[in-house]
């Protein structure tokens, strides 16, 4: 199972792209609670300061220095993206499959391969990129649909992101660009796997690719 997006045409452009669009989902963060029911302001409010955290020439120093700049990203992203979320999305009527544990151990493991992935990849390719806030539509009661565009090499992507209401603040749980969303790519790929794979198994695999990409 590869578990990556390089079955994609232009793969490196939009994984670049869809590194940037998972960051300014993970810059949601708790800084303006009386304001968490627009969730597009919230994001609006915070993605410059995220965005800091590439552009700070501190973490560039040394292999230690780079080292805190990718812990600090997964932990914004740890803390605003919801794994648990996307990971039941993913999985679709695979998630029936695994036991209480199994859910719990896939979403850990998983969270850790993406933030591996996407934050590492972000920090190699990084390049003063830009994220701008375009607006938001309520898509359901407690769930938004915000729209941002990446801009990456002179290109601005347009990139949807889609959040709900998780104990009290917004939370996202799936990113869209180019017509091609991250839980449907992953979706694909296990399917696939869990045709032939018990959960447990599944869970291994998952496992030894975390810090292999």
């Amino acid at each position: 199972m590869p578990l990556s997006t390089r079955m994609l045409p232009q793969r490196s452009f939009i994984r670049t792209a869809l590194s940037a669009a998972l960051l300014a989902v993970a810059l949601l963060v708790v800084a303006a609670p009386a304001r968490a029911d627009v969730p597009d302001a919230a994001l609006r409010l915070t993605v410059d300061e995220g965005l800091r955290i590439l552009r700070d020439p501190g973490y560039r120093a040394n292999g230690q220095q780079q080292a805190a700049q990718h812990r600090r990203l997964c932990a914004v992203v740890y803390r605003d993206f919801d794994f648990a979320e996307f990971s039941k999305r993913v999985l679709a009527d695979g998630w029936a499959r695994f036991s209480a544990e199994e859910r719990r151990e896939f979403v850990d493991v998983f969270a850790r391969f993406l933030a591996e992935h996407y934050m590492a990849r972000l920090q190699e390719r990084y390049t003063d990129e830009s994220v701008a806030v375009r607006g938001a539509e309520s898509i359901a009661p407690g769930r938004a649909l915000v729209r941002t565009a990446v801009s990456w090499r002179g290109r601005e992507v347009p990139v949807e992101v889609r959040m709900h209401l998780s104990a009290g603040r917004w939370k996202a749980y799936d990113v869209s660009l180019l017509g091609i969303s991250a839980v449907q790519i992953y979706r694909a790929q296990f399917q696939a796997v869990l045709r032939t794979h018990s959960p447990a198994q599944v869970i291994a695999l998952v496992r030894s690719r975390i810090g292999e990409e």
